[in-house]
């Protein structure tokens, strides 16, 4: 691989992203759990709010849970920041408050995989540690040829050693944000810009027109849809929440939902819980989809008649935006 001719490129084409430039190991840990299921131009405004709010580790570790997950609210797959929220607690207790700086004490922290581990330490410290995310594998399959299953982890281990011998001839901070940036601008998943890559002449795919078939990725299970009648509830002056203790959008607000392909079952279900109701108005079908699973939702409003139910949070209509409340159900019309 030519390295310098990569981080050239680099230098010359990479974008301008509020979360690039510096070398704060804060900054950079930041940007990388955002980073994680989430495209850049999406990032962008959530760390710009993120870092205002919560400047350094300190501030992060002191932070009110449910007030944090309200300054997230949008991006998704929140259970990331509830485990930054404990690395940050770690980091002010175990470390005097600086962010680490070997790879053994960042890798033990919470939400902290291999991937951002290198990532941190390559880029924050300028150290050779790999960092291999979908950007790297898709490269480095096509570069390499490599037709290994990359949903196998001893697949994408055999990429993670390469890319580490490569790093340890670079300049670490480059050529980790080159190979990520390669991947993301031109060594893109469908109509790669293959005529204008710097690593094309030696790129057994390209050379051997076999771009498209590579990586190659096993199919994944069929994701798994849900119905649910999703019940906004309310009085007068007030509306009715539930606090989610599941592991998908835990500690995030819902209207109450049950999961029913009737009306009637779910109205049931809920005067199980000691809430009778009446149907004021039909609110519509919305759907959302999640990387493993479906929710197929339609919605209500009720307004309550009789409520002997303790499973729900009673809240002021007025204060309805200060809880977080995960895109699925801020889908949902309700005025």
């Amino acid at each position: 691989m030519n390295i310098e001719k990569l981080e050239s490129w680099f230098l010359n084409h990479k974008r301008k992203l509020n979360f690039r430039g510096n070398t704060d190991p804060y900054l950079i840990w930041v940007s990388e759990i955002m980073l994680q299921q989430t495209q850049a131009e999406t990032v962008e405004p959530y760390f710009e709010k993120f870092i205002k709010k919560y400047p350094n580790v300190q501030s992060l570790a002191n932070a009110d849970l449910e007030e944090l997950k309200k300054t997230v609210e949008g991006i998704g797959y929140y259970r990331r920041f509830k485990l930054m929220h404990e690395a940050a607690m770690v980091i002010t207790t175990k470390h005097q408050g600086r962010f680490p700086d070997t790879y053994e004490d960042v890798i033990k922290l919470n939400g902290i995989g291999k991937y951002t581990a290198g990532a941190i330490m390559s880029i924050a410290y300028d150290k050779p540690f790999s960092a291999v995310d979908g950007n790297v594998i898709r490269v480095l399959s096509r570069y390499l040829g490599d037709y290994g299953d990359m949903r196998k982890e001893k697949e994408k281990k055999k990429l993670d050693q390469y890319n580490q011998h490569m790093i340890e001839k670079a300049h670490p901070r480059i050529y980790t944000e080159s190979m990520i940036e390669l991947g993301a601008l031109v060594c893109k998943p469908k109509q790669p810009q293959c005529e204008s890559c710097p690593l094309n002449e030696h790129c057994f795919a390209y050379q051997n027109h076999s771009v498209e078939a590579l990586p190659f990725l096993s199919k994944l299970k069929k994701q798994k849809v849900f119905q649910y009648h999703v019940f906004i509830l309310e009085d007068e002056h007030h509306y009715y929440l539930r606090k989610r203790t599941e592991s998908l959008l835990e500690g995030m607000y819902e209207w109450p939902q049950f999961e029913s392909e009737s009306y009637y079952a779910a109205i049931e279900q809920l005067s199980e819980r000691g809430i009778e109701a009446e149907i004021i108005d039909s609110l519509g079908h919305y759907k959302h989809v999640f990387s493993h699973q479906i929710w197929e939702m339609d919605a209500y409003l009720l307004r309550i008649i009789q409520c002997n139910s303790s499973q729900f949070i009673k809240i002021k209509k007025e204060n309805l935006n200060q809880y977080p409340m995960a895109v699925a159900h801020q889908k949902i019309k309700i005025a």
